[in-house]
């Protein structure tokens, strides 16, 4: 039997391609979700206007895609591998829009 089972634990709740989550039928309910693989980004997190410069501190966030079973909406995660210092948990579609004002503002950087 193949360790990732392509049909989901709930009835006709296909795998998306990008899940690399093993799926039991006896999953529990929590644990009912796709998941993509993890990816990790080296961040500098800080409060910029609350604390001076030197306080900001490099962290490693985690990146995956996230889709609950029996549902349509994919969710973008971006956590801290340790800590709450990063925490992001947006709908793709939220992140695309997020994604353009990011290309816009680095632009201004940039110039």
């Amino acid at each position: 039997m193949d360790a990732h089972i392509r049909q989901g634990p709930a009835p006709g709740d296909a795998c998306p391609p990008w899940c690399g989550r093993t799926h039991a039928e006896d999953d529990h309910p929590d644990d009912r979700h796709h998941q993509s693989p993890a990816e990790l980004v080296a961040v500098v997190s800080g409060r910029p206007m609350l604390e001076p410069d030197d306080q900001a501190h490099p962290t490693s966030a985690v990146v995956r895609l996230l889709r609950r079973t029996g549902s349509d909406l994919t969710w973008i995660e971006v956590v801290s591998e340790e800590g709450p210092e990063v925490r992001l948990v947006v709908t793709t579609e939220s992140a695309r829009r997020l994604m353009a004002t990011l290309r816009r503002l680095l632009a201004q950087v940039d110039a």
